[in-house]
Formats: C-alpha cells, structure tokens, sequence
C-alpha cells in the first residue's frame, strides 16, 4: 500500500527511521563513498552520516539549503566516485524544505544520489498543490508534491509513520532490484 500511495515498484519497511538510516547509509556509501549532509539535517541522519564516516566514508557537512556551497564541495570529487547528497524533505525545526528540483539537477551534474529524510512532509505535502490545496493531495510526499520521479531522479525517499500516521513504522523506496536486494542482505 505505501508503494501505490509514492507510485514507486516497491518499498522496504523497518522499525524506524533511526533504525533504517543507521543501517542503510553506511551501506549506500561502502568505505569510499562521500556523504555531503545539509547542516541542518535532523539529528538521526548526522548519526547514520558518522557511523558511515566510522566505516570510511567521508562525511562533508553543507550550508542550509545552500546549492552554491553543495556545488564547490561536488565539484571536488570524481564522477565515478560514490556521493550522496543527504536532505530532509521538510526541516523539522523551521518547516523550510529544499527546492528539490534544483538538487535533483546539481545531484545529475555530479552523479550523485540524493537520499531524502521525509518524516515531516509524509503524510501532509503530496501531489499537484494549487492554490486551492497549497500543501497538495494524498500526503504521499515532497517527491510528489515537486512531480519527481524517484529512480529516475536518482532519490532515495525515506519517510516514516510515526508523523502523520502516528504508528511505529519507517520506509524506503527502491528503484534500483541492485540496491534493494543490498538492503534486504
């Protein structure tokens, strides 16, 4: 049911969002891969970012928001190189969010992978907002609510229930059968 609800093939569930994030972020960047974190990222992702960084990934913390700073942090590595941009979908202390579409084109410009802690939005922002209905349809998410593509756009969506839902459940999507059968190893 939350695969129908993102439009994405399948989803993986875990306990948590903490849970998932500690287990999945080391994994996405093995020992040679860069995490670039937004600063103000929610503190459960800056635990999963050091525990990666303990199993030799590089952890570079960014300004807010800030694509120019992201992109001369980028420009220094390799294409080949793995990198994963670290965002939330809506910032829990100030409710900002990220202009998603500029990410996704920077993320493409330097081939990285863009993993997106959307615990706050899931649930309330969806699909085709209009003035009408400013935070959009369904709750299924900021990728939605921008008219992203998950695999395509190269995100990895993470969200959780315990929000909007109040239940103890968290998820991730999985557009690539590679990635996913990683995660479920």
């Amino acid at each position: 049911e939350l695969a129908k609800l993102l439009g994405v093939p399948d989803v993986l569930v875990f306990p948590s969002v903490t849970l998932l994030q500690m287990g999945v972020l080391p994994l996405l960047t093995g020992n040679n891969g860069v995490i670039f974190g937004d600063i103000a990222a929610h503190r459960c992702i800056y635990e999963a970012c050091c525990l990666a960084q303990h199993k030799g990934a590089q952890f570079i913390q960014y300004r807010h928001n800030d694509l120019n700073d992201l992109a001369e942090k980028l420009v220094k590595y390799p294409l080949e190189q793995v990198k994963i941009i670290v965002i939330d979908g809506v910032y829990s202390m100030s409710a900002d969010f990220p202009d998603l579409p500029a990410y996704v084109r920077l993320a493409k410009e330097y081939n990285a992978l863009i993993y997106m802690d959307d615990a706050h939005g899931f649930g309330i922002l969806g699909e085709n907002p209009s003035s009408d209905m400013p935070y959009g349809y369904k709750g299924n998410g900021m990728v939605n609510y921008f008219d992203l593509r998950f695999a395509e756009d190269n995100i990895i969506y993470v969200a959780g229930l315990s929000k909007a839902y109040s239940s103890y459940a968290a998820f991730l999507t999985c557009g690539d059968r590679q990635i996913q059968t990683n995660f479920r190893n």
